[in-house]
């Protein structure tokens, strides 16, 4: 379809996944790129690591999207580098790809902030691999100190978190639940009660995004779930068997999850532009690289600030999103012949879930809910973000079997990598 105007969007996280359902009618053609061939719902990811969720109940195929519109293609591939100069993309096994117009929502990598050992020993949470990754590993350590016990001494049951945002948050509260519930059943013989789950974060309260009252119930609700809750503590050096704090205290874990920041997808510096902190692509109102029309950046690749309020936006799942759709509706003005307007972000206030019946929400209003509401308020809006029906489905009978029996899923290891068949 030569006549139409060339459309690729690099990544199909929440950004790029809005700017293709915004343009999946529009006279284009789309080209979608990712490395993976799976959208992944990534507030949910600590839910497949702790055995409460299936990794499929959070992935949604990409292919899906392409159903129905044969201006539409996806390749699974990875981005090389991005000639701006050209209007080329280079990816892997592919002769390079040439647009009119190009969405950057490669998303981001984890930031380790220079901690010696932290990327050689940590376990981050940003994507599936990572959550089943940490999930083989949980019980790998259970499976281990079932066979010599004397491995708690070595920190086998200890499970360190560094970072105390929702990602930390979330985690600490559902592992620790784990550990003393389902796998202290499945585990009858082994001192689960020694288990610990120890969350650090260097700011003086965790969830420092939100309101000092919200603080400090999800504090109470993590230590009242057995979580040790250690603020303005970092972490300075991480190696297998230890960590070192930042005062020069040492714990023994074999397990350290890094939830502690993200940074701008590093091909950020293949584009030639000027870089704002982080990495990140500054862009205009209407999320236009500077000097560069019909090239846009949204998600955690780009330095965003709200039309209507001037101020820079989070990194968060809904902001990709919005700012997707955004993009979408834009191509098709500009495509058009017709004026754009500024990305204005409608928040739905911020939330995040400590446990089971325990949650914080901070409303846009300003008001705030804790516990059961805020719980179930939680669990209706992750709900109804998730990006098709099937897993919608999937994801409402796990929560519901999970509440109704307070039990998870099957807790397996498929791919123990050391032992075989025999």
């Amino acid at each position: 379809m030569p006549d139409m105007p060339r459309v690729v969007v690099l990544g199909a996280g929440f950004g790029g996944i809005g700017a293709a359902q915004k343009l999946r009618d529009a006279p284009v053609h789309l080209t979608i790129i990712d490395r993976n061939d799976y959208h992944t719902f990534q507030p949910l990811l600590y839910q497949v690591a702790t055995d409460e969720l299936e990794p499929t109940a959070v992935g949604s195929p990409i292919r899906d999207l392409l159903h129905r519109h044969d201006s539409m293609v996806f390749h699974k591939c990875a981005v090389k580098s991005i000639d701006l100069a050209k209007k080329q993309v280079l990816v892997e096994e592919m002769s390079p790809v040439e647009y009119d117009y190009l969405v950057l929502a490669l998303g981001a990598t984890v930031n380790f902030h220079q901690t010696p050992g932290a990327a050689e020993h940590s376990f981050p949470l940003y994507t599936m691999k990572d959550a089943i990754r940490l999930h083989d590993h949980i019980l790998k350590k259970l499976e281990e100190v079932d066979k010599n016990p004397a491995l708690v001494d070595e920190g086998a049951l200890t499970f360190c978190i560094i970072g105390g945002g929702p990602t930390g948050t979330e985690l600490a509260g559902a592992m620790s639940e784990l550990l003393h519930t389902e796998l202290k059943a499945d585990y009858p013989n082994l001192p689960i009660d020694e288990a610990r789950v120890v969350l650090y974060e260097h700011s003086p309260a965790v969830l420092a995004h939100f309101k000092p009252k919200l603080q400090e119930y999800a504090r109470r609700a993590l230590e009242d779930r057995g979580v040790e809750v250690h603020t303005g503590t970092g972490v300075v050096e991480v190696t297998a068997e230890e960590i070192t704090l930042a005062g020069g205290d040492k714990v023994k874990t074999q397990t350290l999850i890094w939830a502690a920041g993200l940074q701008a997808n590093p091909l950020t510096k293949s584009l030639g532009v000027e870089l704002a902190p982080g990495g990140r692509v500054p862009v205009g109102p209407d999320l236009q690289v500077k000097d560069h029309p019909q090239v846009f950046a949204i998600g955690d690749m780009a330095s965003m600030t709200d039309g209507k309020t001037g101020q820079p936006l989070p990194g968060l799942g809904a902001v990709a999103l919005q700012a997707g759709h955004h993009v979408g509706k834009t191509i098709e003005q500009l495509v058009a012949g017709e004026a754009t307007t500024p990305f204005k972000y409608f928040d739905k206030g911020n939330m995040a879930q400590v446990g089971r019946g325990a949650a914080v929400v901070e409303l846009p209003t300003g008001g705030t809910l804790t516990g059961s509401i805020a719980w179930l308020a939680w669990l209706g809006v992750h709900l109804s973000l998730l990006s098709g029906a099937e897993e919608k489905t999937s994801v409402f009978v796990d929560w519901g079997w999970n509440l109704l029996t307070h039990k998870r899923g099957k807790r397996i290891l498929l791919c123990d990598d050391d032992s075989d068949d025999a």
